[in-house]
């Protein structure tokens, strides 16, 4: 059996929505109101609770000066340690984050359309049953997940995001370093072969949530989501991450697609999103038989990485 954890999530739809504060005024349509009832629960990251691995070095970090846009993190919690890692180093050199707008592979294809969105909230602690001021919830910005609603077509798809651990799996992370950050999540599918056309409507729609000249949007952050190499043995799995690392450390029209990942249309996006300076900093490239020596010809990587301007 693979040494990957897998996380599962159960959706909860709430006899009564929260309050719509984050569009002021705003009369939500019904589909969207409902949605907002949604709830997500996350696995406890507690490291107490989670498989230890091994200790894995680090093999760089943000220089002090640095101002990280965008980023790659994985979603398998095996990775704990590196998740926590990289959150905290983004908090130290970003803590005017609001919003966090994921970008995801919707796994098991559970998603209805080409694209995904969701209004609903991530749980991540709390009893399931308690009232919302009981639980440690992360909602969703409704404000931008809207735009990328209207600018993908994309359907209101809560069921997909109950057993997204692509969205679940960070969400616990972004609660402990960014208390008052939300999210604007989209999933799609994310395996070869690209789609080129949808991945470049779905660099124009995030393009249309993030951009610097607007100055509501400085306090955005593009996460994306994404494992690596999969189902390999080690020798392979380090062929497959040289391939990865050329495009990661040289973003560029021309090297995207040397990818080896599940998140492929967010690499393209990437290729685009950056600025032509922007500086790669990797944080680590492991992979699940290094961090726990188990299923050694079904192995997935992991780069956890930041770009900087």
């Amino acid at each position: 059996m693979a040494a990957i954890a897998i996380s599962i999530f159960f959706i909860k739809t709430e006899a009564t929505a929260p309050k719509l504060q984050a569009v002021p005024g705003a009369v939500l349509p019904k589909e969207i109101r409902e949605s907002v009832k949604a709830r997500f629960y996350c696995e406890d990251t507690d490291e107490k609770h989670l498989l230890p691995t091994t200790k894995i070095q680090k093999e760089n970090s943000l220089s002090p000066s640095a101002t990280p846009v965008a980023g790659i993190v994985s979603h398998h919690i095996l990775a704990h340690t590196q998740i926590d890692a990289w959150f905290t180093e983004l908090a130290a050199h970003r803590p005017d984050i609001s919003t966090f707008l994921v970008l995801s592979p919707s796994h098991w294809d559970l998603s209805t359309g080409f694209f995904s969105v969701t209004f609903g909230s991530w749980v991540v602690s709390g009893n399931a049953g308690a009232a919302d001021d009981a639980q440690q919830l992360v909602a969703t910005d409704i404000e931008r997940e809207n735009k990328l609603k209207e600018a993908l077509d994309a359907n209101i798809d809560d069921a997909a995001f109950a057993g997204e651990h692509g969205v679940s799996a960070l969400a616990p992370y972004i609660k402990k370093y960014f208390p008052n950050a939300k999210i604007a999540a989209v999933i799609y599918s994310g395996e070869s072969p690209v789609n080129q056309p949808l991945a470049e409507k779905l660099y124009n729609a995030v393009s249309g949530c993030t951009g610097s000249s607007n100055s509501e949007n400085e306090g955005v952050f593009l996460l994306v989501s994404s494992d690596f190499s999969h189902h390999q043995n080690l020798a392979k799995t380090k062929a497959c991450d040289g391939r990865s690392r050329l495009f990661l450390e040289n973003p560029s029209e021309q090297s995207w697609i040397l990818a080896v990942c599940d998140n492929r249309p967010a690499m393209y996006l990437l290729d685009k999103f950056l600025p032509e300076d922007a500086q790669t900093t990797i944080l680590y490239n492991t992979n699940s038989y290094e961090l726990c020596h188990e299923a050694p010809d079904d192995i997935t990587s992991y780069f956890f990485c930041f770009f900087s301007k």
